[in-house]
C-alpha cells in the first residue's frame, strides 16, 4: 500500500457531485453541459479508459485504494482556452497513448498538445471528470512553459519511458508508484499548479502523482481547503465502469 492520509471530512464535498450522462450523451456533449464558474480559471478534466494500456494503470493505483479495487481513472488533462467547437478545444497532458505519437520528447520534457475530440467517446473512456481549480488559467501556462525546461525539478521523460514499460510488461519492470514514480500527467498539473500555489492532492505523502490521488483529493479534502483559506475545487463526474 502507498501512504495517502485519510481526510477527516464526514461526507463528501458538496463542490464535486455526481452528473450522469443523458441518453446517448458522448464526454462532449458531457461536459458542454457542466456549469463553469469562471471560464479563465484552470480546468482540469480526469478520465478513465478500457484500452489495456488504461486498465493497466487504473490497476496500478489501486494501492491508494482501501478496497484494491481499480481507480476509475487512467488519465488527467488541462484544457486550454475554449474553441467554438469543444471538440477542437485545446488540451496539455503526458498521455501514454498520443493519438499524435510520441514524435521527439525532449525539447517540451515530453508535454503534448492535443484536441479535446480525442476523448469523445463513452465506450472508450466510461469515466470522466471536470474539476475546476481556483487558479488562473494564465498562470498555470506560464508554469507548464516553465516545466518544459526544468527536467532538473520533474523528468517526464523518465516518468514516461518507467510508465510505458509497465504498461507493456517489459522485462521485470514493477509498478511505478511503487517506487514513488507519478503517472507523467499527473505529475505534470500537480507540478505546474504547486508552483502558483495550489495544492492538487494534499492527502498524497509520497511523489507519486496520479489521477486516483486528485479524485480522493476533490471528493474528501474540502475541509482542508476551507482551513487554509482556499477555495475547494468544483465539478462533476459521470463513472461508468468500474468494479
Amino acid at each position: 500500500m502507498l501512504n495517502i492520509i485519510s481526510s477527516n471530512a464526514d461526507s463528501p464535498s458538496p463542490l464535486f457531485t455526481e452528473s450522469p450522462r443523458e441518453g446517448g450523451e458522448d464526454n462532449l456533449k458531457w461536459l458542454g453541459r457542466q456549469p463553469t464558474a469562471d471560464a479563465q480559471q484552470t480546468m482540469l478534466v480526469l478520465v478513465g479508459g478500457r484500452s489495456p494500456t488504461a486498465f493497466r494503470l487504473r490497476v496500478a493505483q489501486s494501492h491508494l485504494r482501501h478496497d484494491l479495487t481499480p481507480s476509475h481513472w487512467s488519465h488527467i488533462i488541462l484544457l486550454g482556452e475554449g474553441a467554438s467547437n469543444l471538440g477542437r478545444t485545446p488540451v496539455y497532458e503526458i498521455s501514454l497513448e498520443p493519438k499524435a505519437g510520441f514524435g521527439f520528447p525532449p525539447p517540451s520534457n515530453a508535454m503534448q498538445q492535443g484536441e479535446l475530440g480525442a476523448y469523445r467517446s463513452p465506450r472508450t473512456y466510461p469515466n470522466i471528470a471536470r474539476l475546476e481549480i481556483p487558479v488562473s488559467r494564465s498562470e498555470v501556462m506560464l508554469a507548464l512553459a516553465r516545466f518544459q525546461q526544468q527536467r532538473a525539478v520533474v523528468d517526464a521523460l523518465e516518468l514516461l519511458l518507467r510508465w510505458l514499460a509497465f504498461a507493456w510488461g517489459v522485462g521485470r519492470t514493477g509498478n511505478p508508484l511503487l517506487d514513488g514514480q507519478g503517472l507523467p500527467s499527473a505529475a505534470m498539473l500537480e507540478t505546474a499548479l504547486g508552483e502558483v500555489g495550489f495544492d492538487l492532492t494534499p492527502g498524497l505523502e509520497s511523489r507519486a502523482r496520479c489521477p486516483e490521488a486528485i479524485w480522493q483529493a476533490s471528493k474528501w479534502w474540502h475541509d482542508y481547503y476551507t482551513r487554509e483559506n482556499r477555495r475547494a475545487p468544483t465539478g462533476a463526474y459521470c463513472v461508468g465502469h468500474k468494479l
